[in-house]
């Protein structure tokens, strides 16, 4: 008697449920197709605290949800259901509110982002930067491959003009870049290094970062003088409307170096930059370079310069270890 009692009792809430998860895909199906995505996320999280409120009942309680959800269409597989489950516990409704969680694709979220995610706090820096960034899924994947967010944590090497910019000229240095498409063996001289990354193109704009379009390889400057000088990439910033001087080195830096990149951005302000550009910047690309001695080269230069490293993906991890456990 008591056991028909506690399945009655069971059947009951079951079917409460069962309405109310209805009832919250109805709701929201009616909602405009410009928020489809928005909307079909939210009902996953209200359906995802439905359920968890209710897992000591077990897989039976999933399997029967899935097979009476079917008429509204494949989202609610029985491993749909689960990822619901752990989007749910994932998140607040208010980190869902305050950061851009429906803006992402609900498959690249819940099969590429959390679950390839190490803490909370690298998650949500892959949902702000896909959202941002425009990131397709397997971009995210191959940022995420690249290590991104470990290279996030390391503070890029540039002068004081750049740390005291506008957030937007901040973020285009990174510590190190990620040229995974780079045969090593054959790069012997620097012109090996530029023809690869021209070569790939749009792999090398891709982990550059949002904005850079490329105005010459090997660009050439004619001084009022008639000197001729060549700068290896030239590239302009379509967001700060500057252009970027990029200089590639195949060896570690050298204080060197720095004469020759200050001399190609200020002669790029005086011989091509327009009023409607804002000063030109700076990058030395190495494959190595001391910390004392390029924070020391740099100090007090009031150019927008930044140096930083390009590595193999097979490098990564020793480099990360190393930078990241020296902090």
């Amino acid at each position: 008697m008591t056991e028909t009692k506690e399945i009655t009792i069971l059947e009951k809430d079951y079917l409460n449920d069962l309405n109310k998860i209805k009832e919250t895909i109805r709701t929201n199906q009616a909602k405009a197709m410009v928020v489809v995505n928005s909307a079909m996320i939210m009902t996953y999280y209200e359906i995802g605290t439905i359920i968890n409120k209710r897992k000591v009942w077990g897989n039976k309680y999933i399997e029967r949800l899935s097979n009476d959800l079917k008429n509204y269409g494949k989202g609610y597989s029985y491993e749909n259901l689960y990822r619901m489950i752990k989007f749910s516990k994932e998140f607040s409704r208010k980190e869902i509110m305050s950061q851009p969680v429906t803006q992402i694709p609900w498959s690249t979220l819940v099969t590429v982002i959390l679950p390839k995610s190490k803490s909370h706090t690298e998650m949500l820096w892959y949902i702000n930067q896909t959202h941002k960034n425009g990131w397709s899924r397997s971009m995210v994947l191959n940022q995420i491959s690249m290590k991104s967010y470990e290279r996030s944590l390391i503070e890029p090497t540039t002068t004081e003009a750049i740390t005291a910019s506008n957030d937007l000229t901040n973020e285009l240095f990174k510590d190190t870049y990620v040229f995974d498409f780079l045969d090593k063996e054959n790069i012997i001289t620097e012109k090996d290094l530029k023809n690869q990354m021209i070569e790939n193109i749009i792999k090398f704009l891709q982990e550059l970062g949002p904005g850079f379009t490329l105005a010459g390889k090997e660009y050439k400057l004619t001084t009022p003088t008639g000197k001729d000088f060549y700068i290896d990439l030239l590239m302009y910033h379509i967001k700060i409307h500057a252009y970027v001087v990029i200089e590639v080195k195949i060896g570690e830096f050298n204080p060197s170096d720095f004469g020759q990149l200050v001399f190609y951005v200020n002669a790029i302000d005086r011989l091509e930059k327009t009023d409607r550009d804002d000063p030109a910047i700076g990058l030395l690309l190495c494959k190595e370079a001391d910390k004392f001695v390029a924070e020391t080269t740099l100090s007090n230069s009031s150019t927008h310069i930044g140096i930083s490293k390009y590595k193999l993906i097979e490098e990564l991890p020793n480099y990360l270890a190393k930078r990241l456990n020296n902090k």
